[in-house]
């Protein structure tokens, strides 16, 4: 009877990120691209917004709202504004369109352990899934990238999120070796805030330094440097000012983040046994997530690894996209692990 109303129900895969949660719809592609994000009446915990909205009200709440990310290092930190940010997502992803609860693919960071997997396998139940199925991050990159993912030869890929930063090796359709850091985009961000907080006493936020890591962020020394002005509060006066900041002030003030991402990279290249190595060296790194956009990270990763580096196109939806290509193969899930089913 399941397999039966099965062929009859909708198949969605969702990229639950950190920063950005992306649903995509078989039939038609993205319907989805919101921020993880959600705004809380404190006194009640009333969900006020979610998505967009609520990344709106971030640093211009009044007292008693807050406004969350339900997501911490890509993995759940809020079970609860969690599921309902999802089923919020979902319902606005599917419309009018299902009759019965719809079955999804769902990337989780490799290496997570029980607990989490667990968690957002609740969370999408909860949040209203037929049928919930997991698939590891890097995978999932690597069908977005389209990558042939069944070839015997080892292929390298590198998501940097938002949240994290995840490096593998994948051999005939499966993970071989992983590394993950608790390190992303996110990241990048804070250490610029803190680099304006200690040089020059101004307290920005983390919006603004996001906009100025897109706009002007790099990591390779540049001249002449692009410059950009970012508006705070100085620390000592307590008054609104601004600050005009270049390139290469950018590049001071990531390198410590970006220099714990690359040597990520190099610790899983020092544990490759040597066939895989051959592999990996023939065929480069692939990076993939909203960090690998950074201005001239390729061209360190390369510097620092001596192999071929080259960015993924649509490399901020190859995630969601990965789930999507699983959703429409889901039989293959059907040889593995039993999924997690309502009713």
């Amino acid at each position: 009877m399941f397999e039966l109303f099965g062929s009859f129900s909708t198949d969605l895969g969702v990229d639950l990120g950190t920063d950005h949660t992306r649903i995509l719809l078989k039939e038609e592609g993205i319907v989805l691209d919101e921020p993880s994000v959600v705004a809380v009446e404190e006194r009640r915990g009333r969900i006020l917004a979610v998505g967009k909205e609520a990344r709106q009200m971030l640093g211009r709440t009044p007292e008693g709202i807050r406004v969350v990310r339900p997501l911490q290092d890509g993995v759940i930190a809020d079970f609860d504004l969690t599921r309902d940010m999802l089923k919020r997502f979902l319902r606005q992803a599917l419309g009018k369109r299902p009759l019965l609860r719809p079955r999804l693919v769902l990337s989780v960071p490799c290496g997570v352990n029980s607990v989490e997997r667990r968690a957002v396998l609740d969370a999408a139940m909860e949040a209203g899934a037929g049928e919930a199925y997991l698939l590891e991050g890097p995978l999932a990159a690597a069908l977005g990238a389209g990558l042939d993912v069944k070839e015997a030869r080892g292929q390298l890929i590198v998501d940097l999120g938002a949240g994290c930063t995840e490096a593998a090796v994948l051999t005939q359709g499966k993970i071989t070796l992983s590394r993950i850091l608790r390190c992303g985009g996110r990241d990048l961000d804070q250490a610029l805030v803190q680099y304006c907080k200690k040089k020059y006493n101004l307290l920005i936020g983390l919006l603004q330094a996001e906009q100025a890591k897109i706009e002007i962020g790099t990591v390779r020394e540049t001249a002449p440097p692009a410059y950009m002005d970012i508006r705070g509060r100085d620390l000592v006066t307590g008054l609104p000012r601004s600050l005009t900041v270049d390139q290469n002030q950018m590049r001071e003030a990531f390198w410590e983040p970006v220099h714990r991402m690359v040597e990520c990279v190099r610790g899983l290249l020092e544990a490759l046994p040597d066939l895989l190595a051959r592999d990996v060296i023939e065929g480069g790194i692939v990076l993939t997530g909203g960090s690998s956009l950074l201005r001239n990270f390729d061209w360190l990763l390369a510097r620092e690894t001596g192999l071929r580096v080259r960015v993924a196109e649509n490399t901020l939806s190859c995630v969601v996209k990965g789930t999507g290509v699983a959703a429409e193969h889901m039989n293959l899930f059907r040889k593995g692990p039993r999924p997690r089913r309502n009713g």
